[in-house]
């Protein structure tokens, strides 16, 4: 794993950390705090930002998200978000042979009650279980 890789994994692990201490302690102090369309955003923007496809040569200036579904369950979102990265592939490619094409991705994220329940990129990558889709 690269230098760069790691420290982009530590990020969201101290986002996590601290997200949860913040609902640990308003649930602790009584406070409600709703789960919102926008906090959603945030977190499924970040999972995409995050992942290890992005985090190996995803090139920043180009994730946009393109659309907002709402699906008929209850504080769920999906967001589709779009990306460009450097090589061909999928996850961390460290130390194998890659195509150098620039290569659009379409990723789907469905956030429900704050919790990703799927991530799926290309309609072929499962962000959630690093692996191909079986199908």
């Amino acid at each position: 794993m690269t230098n760069r890789f790691i420290g982009k994994l530590l990020v969201p692990l101290l986002i996590v950390t601290a997200l949860t201490a913040v609902g640990c302690s308003a649930a602790a102090s009584g406070a409600q705090d709703e789960f919102t369309e926008s906090k959603a955003l945030q977190q499924a923007e970040l999972y995409v930002e995050y992942s290890p496809t992005f985090i190996y040569d995803g090139i920043d200036q180009s994730l946009k998200l393109v659309e907002t579904l709402y699906p008929d369950t209850e504080n769920t979102w999906q967001f589709v978000f779009q990306f460009e990265s450097r090589h061909s592939g999928y996850g961390d490619r460290d130390g194998q042979i890659l195509l150098q094409v620039i290569t659009p991705h379409e990723v789907i994220i469905t956030i429900q009650d704050g919790e990703v329940t799927t991530a799926i990129m290309d309609s072929v990558w499962d962000m959630v279980n690093q692996d191909l889709i079986d199908g």
